[in-house]
């Protein structure tokens, strides 16, 4: 990568106006009606107030604004009709902000997955654990709570607008007066914003931890147990819980002071503001006292605003780091060829040369050519090259130098859609979805029709036993196939490759965990498969290794046919 993820770090207020750009219509929806609703507020409380305070004094009417006479009941009857419109504006205003909401976790959720799903191997490898898990689910949430919080913020900030305007034409000096402690309110609060920052940046960091220690905690699980650390393992794992707990309260300290603080000041503002009306000399206590009730109802759309920019200051790193990884998968998408293929008589690897950092290579001058209904067994250490080799073969990975050519046509210029038709491949460790044995063997597939699911499972030796298996290929396999033995596993995963009668087949250790028997009908399986299919077999097994035509031995990143 050419940038770092610091140089592509997002501002919380770029970010936030990145995610809303798509939904303009929908936040000036919002923002109008938030305005409208709190101009008639204004004037409701207006009439409230001047209508108390005209009985209170034995007068029948009273002025508002200057020009405009109101009797008592006239003032009664329109206040009734804006509260009625004021409520229709907040349904309009409660419903946008709903779908508001909805369609942003939405498109959140869906442009990460695609992003990650999309991006090149060597990026999905990179990352942690638990991290997809954290951007698909808990960062969208917190940045669609974020975006309440914004909204509301934007809509408080409009209602105190409205209210002020409304003040000012109503008292302009009383309202200047409480204008400017408004002002000082907000800049008092900035320290306790920015803490709140740096605190949620520290919070989330150890979320992050935390999470990776829990996915950590469920995939070694069977070793824990067998190894019987079950004790280290929870102290481990207490020791995160509790710095993250640790960290979310010392975010939360800063956070829930921001109210306490504005309060106190508000309120303080506004006897500060009483007396400074006093030295003005202000004695019209109609005017005054409706502009007063206007300012301490404005306080609750203040605290508003002010909750909406301590939430952006807590999850504005979570929106950042959020925005960085996105712009990370983006920027390393994987590109596409655009040749299809319906089939091919040969792969050659030439002079191929692969390494990862540059410090080393693991493939070095690789040349290697592989027949359509050849068998190739693929035997080496560990670290010796062997995964390597596959991925290049499945395209995963492109070469440092050097090419990979199906019969004319180079691998990275294949369309990935028309070579996935063509190839298939068994991971040594098979990860199932939750679903059925047929679901497993479709794997996302619809194209693949219930004969080519019986077929494939047959050709892979899976055999159901009516009595654990009742429903046969609609049995589920439970949550990670839990319902499957280790060999009945790795035979589904087979038999999903074989569903699309592939032109090649690359198997990783596709015996390693079968008994003999099960070893066998899958090593015949592979025999049946010569003239056909091209297969390469990456195993240990001797046993495996007699269905293959040739071997080939892959050691210190080179490539040599084994005598």
């Amino acid at each position: 990568m050419s940038t770092t993820l610091d140089d592509r770090r997002l501002s919380a207020r770029r970010a936030t106006r990145q995610i809303l750009s798509g939904h303009g219509r929908t936040m000036a929806t919002v923002s109008g009606c938030a305005l409208l609703a709190a101009l008639l507020e204004a004037v409701f409380l207006a009439l409230v107030t001047q209508s108390i305070l005209t009985i209170a004094a034995g007068d029948q009417s009273f002025s508002l604004m200057g020009n405009y006479e109101f009797s008592v009941t006239r003032a009664a009857v329109f206040g009734i009709i804006f509260l009625a419109i004021r409520f229709g504006l907040l349904l309009v205003t409660v419903r946008s902000q709903n779908r508001l909401f909805e369609s942003l976790l939405i498109d959140l959720r869906s442009e990460l997955g695609d992003a990650y799903l999309h991006s090149s191997w060597p990026v999905q490898s990179r990352f942690q654990r638990g991290l997809l898990q954290q951007l698909l689910v808990q960062f969208p949430a917190s940045i669609v709570s974020l975006v309440y919080q914004v909204v509301a913020a934007l809509t408080g900030g409009l209602a105190l607008a409205a209210l002020l305007v409304v003040a000012f034409v109503i008292e302009p000096v009383t309202a200047l007066v409480v204008f400017g402690m408004v002002i000082l309110l907000a800049s008092c609060l900035l320290p306790v914003r920015r803490a709140v920052r740096r605190r949620a940046a520290h919070a989330l960091d150890d979320q992050m931890r935390f999470a990776t220690s829990v996915s950590e905690t469920a995939d070694l699980s069977l070793e824990v147990n067998a190894m019987y650390v079950a004790d280290q393992a929870t102290e481990r794992l207490d020791r995160l819980v509790s710095n993250e707990a640790q960290a979310q309260r010392r975010m939360g300290f800063f956070r829930d002071l921001v109210n306490p603080i504005y309060t106190t000041l508000a309120f303080g503002a506004i006897v500060v503001a009483v007396v400074v009306l006093r030295e003005f000399g202000r004695n019209d206590l109609q005017a005054t006292g409706t502009v007063l009730l206007i300012m301490l109802r404005s306080l609750s759309y203040g605290q508003q605003l002010q909750h909406g920019a301590s939430a952006l200051a807590q999850i504005a790193p979570a929106l950042e780091r959020l925005e960085t990884h996105r712009a990370e998968l983006v920027h390393e998408r994987r590109d596409r060829g655009h040749t299809t293929l319906e089939t091919f008589s040969k792969i050659e690897f030439r002079n191929v040369i692969f390494s990862y950092d540059d410090a080393r290579r693991v493939l070095d001058e690789v040349s290697l050519t592989i027949s359509r209904g050849e068998i190739v067994g693929v035997v080496g250490s560990s670290g010796a090259g062997k995964t390597t080799l596959v991925n290049l073969l499945l395209g995963l990975l492109e070469p440092t130098s050097g090419t990979i050519v199906v019969d004319s046509t180079s691998i990275e210029s294949i369309d990935p859609a028309s070579w996935s038709k063509l190839v298939a491949y068994v991971p040594q460790e098979s990860r199932l979805l939750d679903g059925s044995i047929a679901d497993n063997v479709r794997f996302l597939r619809a194209q693949i029709s219930a004969a080519d699911v019986e077929r494939a499972v047959e050709q892979a030796g899976l055999r159901l036993d009516s009595q654990r298996f009742p429903e046969g290929l609609d049995t589920d396999v439970g949550a990670a196939g839990r319902e499957l033995s280790g060999g009945q596993r790795q035979r589904l995963a087979i038999a999903r490759a074989l569903a699309t009668t592939p032109t090649l087949l690359v198997l990783d250790e596709p015996t390693s965990a079968l008994d003999a028997e099960s070893d066998e009908a899958v090593v015949e399986t592979i025999r049946r498969l010569r003239g056909s299919v091209a297969v390469i077999v990456v195993s240990h097994r001797e046993s495996t290794l007699t269905a293959c035509d040739r071997v080939v031995v892959v050691d210190q990143g080179r490539v040599t046919d084994r005598p």
